[in-house]
């Protein structure tokens, strides 16, 4: 079944029509979807099919996909025997992009996959691959798909099921592979619209890896396609001062990679957007809260910046420092006070109400970067406030995604009796739902107590479990023996908790028979100790933080030990807020291109930072595992060992 003519006319007129904004990378993704799904409905085989494709092609074209399921659905009851499956399936498909899942899944539990031919039993295994993934189960439709027989078979040639693997793997956080597909899916099409969309979705995939991990895995000689991307990523993240060294550099790039295929799309369109690399504020004003109950952290924060503007010493950019003393009546007096020294960029305040006076203050004349986060929504929309902190609700949310990309399905929760253990959890827990997890349970515990027996008892249910022992005995009248069991239907929990509290619930964890289930936490439990001993009780605890704290090696540890022998006490104490400095100040030229498509990222010392909608950045963190009381990084990628599964011959690295 052919795309409608008028669809391909859009692709036309699209495809003649200047790049103009983001704007295209919104509707874009929806049109290839529903194009890649006007494609699978040819998926099987024409016989029989003659009248039927016929009848159902206008209403396609109109969009009534059900209406046009109904006529397969309808021929399947009196077609002969041997064609029922196959308009089955083809019904199937127009069901899937109507969106009639609970259809489909009753279409799809009529049907069995051992029984039907190669080509059929792919578009099945394709179809309920669909499904998983409206049900948030990336992890089940990539097993769906590892039973396709040979995606080149479909009538589409694959394009379909390399999207919906890449969106598969990209949910389960391999980013990696979820681009391999898409490098793949690339050969397959010949829309220049859809294909210049497909290598932004490579490029965005990939810029979501450290440069240590793109130098790290581009290991295959040019020509080497996956590798190319890569070392392009890293020439554009290393070029970002110098457009002429930028320039330079993709000349030499190249030279080491004829006729790639980003050469022919995304780089000329690349180079259209961003017209000019971005440039450094010339006077940047810091509002800081340097006399008062702040002022430690203020300090620190005072520091990385100034270690971040002496790196860049070539730089022309001038910093003048304002005490905001923690008095949030006075921020917009500052504010004004700064403009009037000739201030074209201000960083900070850094407490919450602060924020929120300069929030409802009226329209800033300069852009602000605060360092800290508000809940309620600003007093104007297209106000000029960028916010970057040190949000904890973003680390609960990695650790959901990193149980989910572990297979942790079924997790118990325990977290603390109090507010922010409630706001953090709650953060937590929409995202690790929205992703598919089931939370079978959750205590909370006293943040000042020392003895957590009682909320872990309570959230294995061992206290049950001793009762039906007690209950036993009396009916039996006999001494039995009893050994104390948990609950079974947990495969991980989730621990909300600072350091101190840490060292003592993962021993407590063991000792209640809950020391195989994995435990991850954010990067509270961390304190950065010089001295491993302090930490051992919690080995095999996984927890996410910064690269400033994480990284042994790299420029983030050249960086973090020169910066320790210039303010030793600081430098180690507050390390978070030292790396929040140095970021803020490295990112203020990048702020107005984080929202173009291949510049969505931003490596930094506190992590990969992205830019929201509402001007809020986000850190994307390192994950690493106590081991002897030392955190060591956790390299590997989940689900690596569906890896190269059904790599067309002609794509295969």
């Amino acid at each position: 079944m052919q795309p409608p003519a008028d669809l391909i006319t859009i692709w036309r007129l699209q495809a003649t029509q200047p790049v103009q904004s983001v704007h295209r990378f919104l509707v874009l993704p929806l049109l290839f979807i529903i194009t890649l799904g006007l494609i699978a409905c040819s998926g099987a085989p024409e016989r029989p099919g003659g009248g039927l494709d016929e009848a159902a092609r206008p209403l396609v074209a109109q969009g009534d996909y059900l209406a046009a399921a109904q006529l397969y659905l309808s021929a399947a009851e009196t077609a002969p025997e041997n064609t029922r499956d196959a308009l089955r399936l083809k019904a199937g498909g127009l069901l899937a992009d109507a969106q009639q899942w609970t259809r489909l899944e009753q279409l799809l539990a009529g049907l069995r996959p051992a029984a039907l031919e190669p080509a059929l039993a792919g578009q099945y295994y394709l179809l309920a691959a669909r499904r998983a993934m409206v049900q948030q189960q990336p992890v089940r439709a990539l097993e769906l798909l590892a039973k396709v027989p040979s995606p080149e078979a479909f009538a589409d040639h694959g394009r379909e099921y390399y999207q919906v693997r890449a969106s598969a793997y990209a949910r389960s956080g391999n980013p990696l592979e979820a681009a391999r597909q898409l490098i793949w899916l690339d050969g397959l099409l010949i829309e220049p619209e859809l294909q210049l969309d497909n290598q932004y979705r490579i490029w965005e995939l990939l810029s979501s890896l450290s440069s240590e991990a793109l130098k790290a895995l581009k290991t295959a000689p040019p020509p080497d396609v996956l590798s190319g991307w890569m070392e392009l990523l890293l020439i554009t993240r290393e070029s970002r001062h110098d457009r002429q060294h930028w320039s330079e550099a993709l000349q030499r790039w190249r030279t080491r990679y004829p006729q790639h295929t980003a050469d022919q799309a995304l780089l000329p369109d690349l180079l259209q957007q961003t017209g000019q690399l971005a440039s450094q504020a010339g006077q940047i004003a810091v509002l800081l809260p340097f006399s008062g109950p702040a002022g430690e952290a203020a300090n620190a924060v005072r520091d990385g910046l100034l270690a971040a503007f002496y790196q860049n010493a070539q730089s022309a950019t001038a910093v003048q420092f304002y005490d905001t003393a923690g008095d949030a009546s006075r921020i917009w007096s500052i504010y004004q006070g700064a403009l009037n020294d000739g201030a074209d960029f201000v960083i900070g305040p850094l407490l919450k109400d602060s924020v929120q006076a300069l929030s409802r203050s009226g329209s800033l004349a300069v852009p602000v970067l605060a360092l800290n986060q508000i809940d309620a929504p600003l007093g104007a929309p297209d106000l000029a406030l960028y916010q970057f902190g040190l949000a904890p609700e973003d680390e609960a949310r990695q650790a959901a995604e990193r149980a989910i990309a572990d297979r942790r399905r079924r997790l118990v929760a325990l977290i603390p009796d109090n507010a922010w253990g409630t706001r953090v959890y709650q953060a937590f827990r929409e995202h690790y739902i929205s992703l598919g997890g089931d939370l079978v349970a959750v205590e909370h515990y006293d943040s000042d107590s020392a003895d957590f027996t009682q909320p872990i008892r309570r959230l294995f249910n061992l206290d049950d479990s001793r009762d039906r022992y007690q209950a036993l005995q009396r009916l039996l009248g006999e001494r039995l023996e009893f050994e104390t069991r948990r609950r079974q239907d947990a495969q991980g929990v989730f621990v909300l908790a600072f350091a101190r509290q840490a060292r003592q619930i993962k021993p407590q964890l063991r000792f209640h028979r809950a020391g195989d289930l994995p435990v991850y936490s954010t990067s509270h439990v961390y304190q950065a100790s010089d001295d491993p001993a302090i930490d051992r009780d919690m080995d095999g605890l996984m927890f996410c933080d910064i690269p400033w704290v994480l990284d042994t090696q790299g420029p983030w540890a050249a960086q973090r030990q020169q910066t320790q022998k210039l303010w030793p006490d600081r430098a180690q104490r507050d390390e978070r807020l030292f790396a929040l400095g140095f970021d803020a100040f490295q990112v203020v030229p990048w702020l107005t291109m984080l929202h173009l498509p291949g510049f969505a990222q931003f490596p930094g010392a506190t992590g990969i930072l992205t830019l929201d909608e509402d001007r809020h950045l986000h850190r994307a963190l390192e994950w690493a595992r106590f081991n002897r009381g030392t955190p060591e990084l956790i390299e590997e990628t989940p689900l690596t060992s569906m890896e190269g599964q059904h790599a067309p011959e002609s794509h295969r690295q």
